[in-house]
């Protein structure tokens, strides 16, 4: 997608409404086809992509022991608490090359194991932002990385994207948000306040993990399945993960990670 008539076209999408996470990774996949038509004739785009899947991941001290299986999250604090920022909370600004970078941490994060690859190929300085509308407003996705993760048998997925929004926390908390989803809890992440719910998306639980920035917010999720869409054609689909391979602590931490945005 590069250009103003495929953004309209993803926003008169005549689809069933989507939850959040689902309409992020559902634009995402169409916007990925279509710019994979675009970039395939481009030389040298097989090399670069495969080197950046290549590289070292990076700022995260060690890889996390392998989580028990999940359960779910536990609501230990009211539904309308917050944690309070102890650190600056940055402006909700990156390059969508800035994938690259949270593609390998996202890598790194696996357990023993596992295994990722990128879902879609990862994104040029000329990539255009994804504006998305919904009932509590609009956002404009500037950067997202898409992880299948394999353990050789199944598959499920671990992602990661920012928006810009004008959306503000309601004077009940993180919890009190329009989006957030079952067991909403607030986890303090070296200081920094990240909100973690999980979504029934007909398929299993996906855990939610977001922190909230100047003018939008930062989200993490991740599920035992691969997200399926209705315009997708792949036949090769492995079968879900036996278990969770990442629990919602894990999550938060990935989210509330420094080392995620610029």
């Amino acid at each position: 997608m590069n250009d103003v008539k495929m953004l309209c076209d993803l926003a008169l999408d005549d689809a069933p409404p989507l939850r959040e996470a689902e309409r992020v990774l559902a634009v995402a996949a169409r916007a990925a086809r279509t710019r994979d038509r675009v970039v395939a004739a481009t030389a040298g785009l097989a090399g670069v992509t495969v080197a950046a899947a290549l590289a070292a991941p990076a700022l995260l001290p060690s890889r996390p022991q392998p989580p028990a299986p999940f359960v779910a999250v536990p609501a230990a604090q009211p539904a309308g608490s917050q944690v309070p920022s102890a650190a600056p909370v940055p402006s909700a600004q990156a390059l969508p090359t800035h994938d690259r970078a949270v593609y390998d941490l996202l890598v790194a994060a696996l357990p023993a194991g596992y295994t990722g690859r990128t879902q879609y190929p990862f994104a040029g300085p000329s990539t255009p932002a994804m504006r998305l509308d919904s009932p509590t407003g609009s956002a404009l996705v500037v950067m997202s990385a898409h992880v299948v993760v394999s353990d050789g048998h199944g598959e499920g997925y671990l992602g990661a994207y920012l928006a810009q929004t004008s959306e503000t926390v309601p004077p009940g908390g993180l919890c009190a948000l329009p989006d957030a989803g079952r067991e909403c809890r607030v986890v303090d992440v070296a200081g920094v306040p990240v909100v973690v719910w999980l979504e029934d998306h007909g398929d299993g639980d996906v855990i939610v993990a977001r922190r909230y920035l100047q003018g939008g917010h930062f989200s993490v999720t991740a599920q035992r399945t691969v997200p399926v869409y209705p315009h997708d054609t792949a036949t090769d689909r492995k079968p879900a993960l036996d278990k969770a391979f990442i629990t919602a602590d894990q999550v938060a931490a990935l989210a509330g990670n420094p080392a995620m945005l610029p």
